[in-house]
Parts: C-alpha cells; sequence; structure tokens
C-alpha cells in the first residue's frame, strides 16, 4: 500500500490528516540529501552544492535534496580504444594488402593509427596486421593490443563487419544495403582464391586463368551497371575495393586482356575520392625506407658512424624511423676528446616518443625504463665486428660514446698514400 493510500484510509476513518515527518526529522533529511550532492560533486571534479535552504515544508527540503543527484562519472573519462595498422611496409601507398585496409578506413569512416612493427610479437604474420587496443601512450598498453585481422582482405572484412555493427548500435535494425554481405564475402574469397593467384600466373606468362577470372567480373559487371560487382548504392563496396586494388597495384598486367568495361571500372576506382585518400592514408602509415648501409667508398668518418648508429637504431627500434627527424640518427663528433671520438644523442628524443607512442608497453622492451635503457639496447645492436666504432659506453642521461677503429683509420689513411 502506497503512501497515498495510507493517508486515504486514514481520513476515511475519521482518524484525521495523517502525520508527516517532523521538522527535527526533516532537517536530517536535507543535511544528508547535501551531503551526498556535495560527495557526487566531488567525485565528478565539482564543487560541493550550496545549502538547502532556511524551514522550509517538506515538499520543499525533498526538491532541494533531488536537485542534487548523483550521477555517473562523466564519459570523457572513459579510454576510447583505437585500431592500429600495423606491419606497414615502406611503399604501403602502392602495396595492395596495406591499401585494402585504408580503403576499408575511408570507405567505413573507421580511424587507423599506425601500429609500428610487430614481427616479434606476431612471427606468423607477414603483412599489415590490424591491432585493437588503447591509445597511443595510454599506460594500459597502447600498440599493444589483440590481433583482429591480417591479410588485406581480412582487415577489409574486419573493418566492414564493425561498420555494420556500429551502424546497427545508432540504428537499430537497418533496412539499408548491409556493408558486408554474403555476396561480399564470396567475391573476397573469389579474389583471393582465384584473381590473385590468376593475375601471378600472368606475369610469368601463363594467362588463361587470368582470362577466365576477367570474365567472370566483367560478367558481374554487366548486371550491375558496369560500376559493381554486387550491385548497391555504392560503387566501391567491400569487394569492388578487393577487386580493383589487385589490378590496379598487383603484377602488371597487359592491356589486351583488360575489356572497355574492365577499363573503366578500373578508372572509376582509381579516380574516386575514397582512392586518393586511401592511398594518402597509407603514404602516412608507411615507414621511412631503412637507412643505407654503410658505403665502403665514402672516407667521411661523421657518415660513416653516423650510419652504424641508425643501422643499430632502427634494428633496436624499428619504431623509430617514423618518430624521429632524420638529423636525430646523425652523429657528432665529441666536444671533449676524452669522453669519445663520435657521439650519438638520439637516446633521450626516441624515450620520450617511444613512451608517448606507447611502444614501450610491449614486452620486448619492459627492461626499458630509461633513456640509458634505450642507449644499452642501441649499443647491444652494434656489432662488435663492425669496421667503424669501438670502446662505446652510456655518458649522462643517454649519450653514446665511441671510439673510431684504428683499422678503420689505417684503411683510409693507406688510400689516401696510394691514391695521393
Amino acid at each position: 500500500m502506497s503512501n497515498d493510500d495510507k493517508t486515504n484510509t486514514n481520513n476515511e476513518g475519521g482518524g484525521g490528516e495523517s502525520k508527516g515527518p517532523s521538522k527535527k526529522e526533516l532537517k536530517k533529511l536535507a543535511k544528508k540529501a547535501e551531503k551526498d550532492a556535495a560527495k557526487a560533486a566531488a567525485k565528478q571534479g565539482g564543487g560541493g552544492g550550496g545549502s538547502a535552504g532556511g524551514n522550509t515544508g517538506a515538499a520543499d527540503k525533498t526538491k532541494a535534496g533531488a536537485a542534487k543527484p548523483t550521477s555517473p562519472p562523466a564519459a570523457a573519462t572513459a579510454v576510447t580504444p583505437e585500431f592500429l595498422l600495423a606491419n606497414v611496409p615502406s611503399d604501403g601507398a602502392s602495396d595492395p594488402c596495406t591499401l585494402k585496409a585504408c580503403m576499408a578506413s575511408v570507405l567505413f569512416s573507421i580511424s587507423l593509427s599506425n601500429g609500428g612493427a610487430c614481427a616479434d610479437e606476431l612471427p606468423f604474420v607477414r603483412g599489415p596486421a590490424l591491432l585493437y587496443g588503447p591509445p597511443a601512450g595510454d599506460s594500459s598498453g597502447g600498440g599493444s593490443g589483440p590481433v583482429l585481422a591480417f591479410g588485406g582482405n581480412g582487415i577489409l572484412k574486419a573493418l566492414a563487419l564493425l561498420a555494420e555493427r556500429a551502424r546497427c548500435n545508432d540504428h537499430g535494425n537497418v533496412e539499408s544495403a548491409p556493408v558486408m554481405s554474403a555476396a561480399m564475402d564470396d567475391w573476397l574469397e573469389f579474389e583471393r582464391c582465384r584473381l590473385r593467384p590468376a593475375v601471378a600466373a600472368a606475369s610469368s606468362g601463363d594467362s588463361k586463368a587470368l582470362e577466365s577470372a576477367l570474365k567472370v567480373v566483367e560478367t558481374a559487371l554487366e548486371s550491375h551497371s558496369g560500376v559493381s560487382v554486387v550491385g548497391g548504392n555504392s560503387p566501391l563496396t567491400a569487394a569492388d575495393a578487393a577487386i580493383s586494388l589487385t589490378l590496379l597495384h598487383g603484377p602488371t598486367i597487359d592491356d589486351r586482356f583488360l575489356s572497355p568495361a574492365l577499363r573503366s571500372y578500373l578508372q572509376l576506382a582509381q579516380t574516386s575520392p575514397a582512392y586518393r585518400r586511401a592511398r594518402s592514408l597509407a603514404a602516412r602509415l608507411s615507414p621511412p625506407p631503412p637507412p643505407p648501409p654503410l658505403d665502403p667508398t665514402d672516407p667521411s668518418l661523421l657518415h660513416a658512424t653516423s650510419s652504424v648508429f641508425a643501422t643499430a637504431i632502427h634494428a633496436a627500434f624499428p619504431a623509430a624511423l617514423s618518430l624521429l627527424d632524420a638529423k636525430l640518427f646523425e652523429s657528432f663528433k665529441c666536444k671533449d676528446i676524452k669522453h669519445g671520438d663520435y657521439q650519438c644523442n638520439a637516446a633521450m628524443p626516441l624515450f620520450q616518443k617511444l613512451k608517448a607512442s606507447g611502444a614501450l608497453n610491449r614486452p620486448k622492451y619492459s627492461d626499458v625504463k630509461t633513456p640509458q635503457d634505450v642507449a644499452k639496447k642501441i649499443i647491444e645492436a652494434i656489432p662488435e665486428d663492425n669496421p667503424v666504432v669501438e670502446g662505446l659506453t652510456v655518458n649522462g642521461p643517454g649519450f653514446i660514446m665511441s671510439r673510431v677503429k684504428k683499422e678503420f683509420l689505417e684503411t683510409w689513411v693507406q688510400d689516401l698514400l696510394v691514391r695521393g
């Protein structure tokens, strides 16, 4: 029975109006509500609420207490995971696998960040891999999340399904065409098992399989106005992205195998804004090429020592190439000869960049806590039998000091004497 029912029963029984809480009890309730509101505000980073007011009626004091309800922490404090593309090759802007991932990112509006190189954590993956983890720099392990998919078609399909799920969560039952349908899945399998091997075989002189595969594509295009193999509202579906990128960026196909319909289809994909944005994204995610090897014909000590240090930095920390300016890979002549001949100052800025990117959260870097640890890793990556430097030590906050090997100097002195 509710309070209203109880009140009505008392009135109807001639007992008079039912008695509510006393003034003393109302004051206690108001104070308790005020304290609860202040605690809730403090948890959210705000200040405590004001007083509930003077001696007002029960209804007013109830409203005063209810005016400051406790609420959950602000959503902004939640960590939003992100999707990372790891193991991107240096020629990502022309690599079909990377471009498929980037095209999916553009088509399905799912941002991709650089996941760096994960060869140690993913020895079974030869190409790009889609990771899921906290944002770069987050202490919980940015850049080291689980592998969602690998391979161009696998990443393309994974991002399409993620977009499908997000769309359903936002709008409930969606009646429009699905982002990833059974037909598209079949075409992805066709591209992987028939078209791609046929393109590779044609580059070696066997064109029979390619002609057959292209005929299948052309027949499908004829059924959908020449713009898509599956139809729908968009000319660039997941299936079309996989097929067009393989034909555009796989081994070169002789023009005689491409019918006018196929040429128009590829032209449509190649001139689309999505394609241009995908190539731009792939270029941004691609690491710079590895440093050039030591040039035995170059007598410059600065160039020789810089080459040794740059190669070691790349070996110890592959992500460094995309994190540091090229100037930071160069060595410097020591100001005080008692410390060494040439030094490398990359450890300190590299430590800061690695920490900010979340790369240090990976298991392989669990022992890297300071810039000095970064410097030690770089030294460990320099072979003792390298022809240029020796006596490698860490000085101060992470400077790597070195001596030029006398054998290296003697070689060039001898060359100078011979050549004059």
